[in-house]
């Protein structure tokens, strides 16, 4: 009988199927690695394409923030100047108040039985001092300022006798309060 050695061409076989595993593998992991390489090549050009957007948008941002500096510099000067005009609004207003209290003072004082030798304001306080014929005059010009819008109240401070020019007459000295009336008021507000 003739016997035929397989046992080297299993051998061959085997080595050659060894071979050829070897192959794939370093074929699978240079595949591998070159996946890997364009993974890591697209995601460093997606980290440079950030970094420059990222310092694109610094350079945004410090252009903004100088921006926003003339912004809040701006409202501080609006604020300022929005309080000046307040002031002079105050001023204004103030200094109407003080011109239509000496228009009503004008003309509520009776010139033939009274007369006033004194006048001073300061804020919203009104001293008058004058002499008088006598008490009921003083009494009607007390109510005569109450009427007036300007002039919210209307205290006698001190009254006495005094002789002048031969007569007895009556010395009196008033403290008023006074203000812009309610009505225009409003009124200059919404104009303004």
């Amino acid at each position: 009988m003739v016997h035929i050695n397989l046992l080297p061409v299993r051998e061959i076989k085997r080595r050659l199927n060894a071979r050829r595993q070897i192959i794939n593998f370093i074929i699978g992991l240079a595949c591998l690695f070159v996946a890997l390489g364009g993974v890591a090549y697209l995601q460093a050009t997606r980290a440079d394409q950030l970094n420059n957007e990222l310092a694109q948008l610094r350079k945004e941002k410090k252009k903004y923030n100088k921006i926003l500096a003339k912004i809040k510099t701006l409202e501080q000067n609006k604020a300022l100047l929005e309080k000046r005009i307040g002031i002079i609004k105050q001023l204004k207003k103030s200094s109407s108040l003080t011109v239509h209290i000496l228009d009503e003072i004008a003309n509520i004082t009776p010139t033939k039985r009274m007369w006033l030798t004194s006048l001073s304001q300061t804020g919203s306080n009104l001293q008058l001092a004058g002499m008088a014929l006598d008490n009921r005059t003083i009494a009607k010009y007390m109510e005569d300022l109450k009427k007036s819008p300007y002039i919210k109240s209307v205290s006698l401070t001190s009254s006495s006798l005094k002789t002048y020019a031969g007569r007895d007459l009556k010395a009196f000295s008033l403290t008023c309060t006074i203000g812009m009336p309610e009505e225009a008021g409003t009124e200059s507000t919404a104009k303004g």
